[in-house]
């Protein structure tokens, strides 16, 4: 099983669901090959957490940056919230620290 408290004090954040924790970190590739009933894979909350990073980070340069245009907000922002810079973060938050198959858990019972 990944080590979610080590993860959760680096992020400084406790998960009050630990269901929906595992669900972030499971792949549907994952389930497509390990049924297990009740057990859902992360796509739709990655879909619902890249809209909310999004806004987060066009708040953020929108109230930080009043003197750019939309273009050069949209720019910034399109440097910020993208595979590599997201995949660097994980990685300093060391998320590549838990092995591939400690994401693909058996359901809590």
């Amino acid at each position: 099983m990944p080590n979610f408290s080590e993860f959760q004090k680096k992020i400084g954040y406790k998960f009050k669901n630990a269901d929906l924790l595992q669900q972030a970190f499971t792949h549907r590739s994952y389930l497509n090959e390990n049924r297990a009933p009740g057990r859902q894979h992360n796509e739709r909350l990655e879909f619902l957490g890249d809209a909310v990073l999004e806004l987060v980070v066009t708040e953020f340069l929108y109230a930080k940056y009043p003197e750019k245009t939309e273009g050069e907000l949209t720019a910034v922002r399109a440097a910020l919230v993208n595979t590599t810079s997201i995949s660097s973060a994980a990685t300093n938050l060391g998320m590549n620290e838990l092995s591939p198959s400690s994401f693909l858990i058996a359901p809590r019972k």
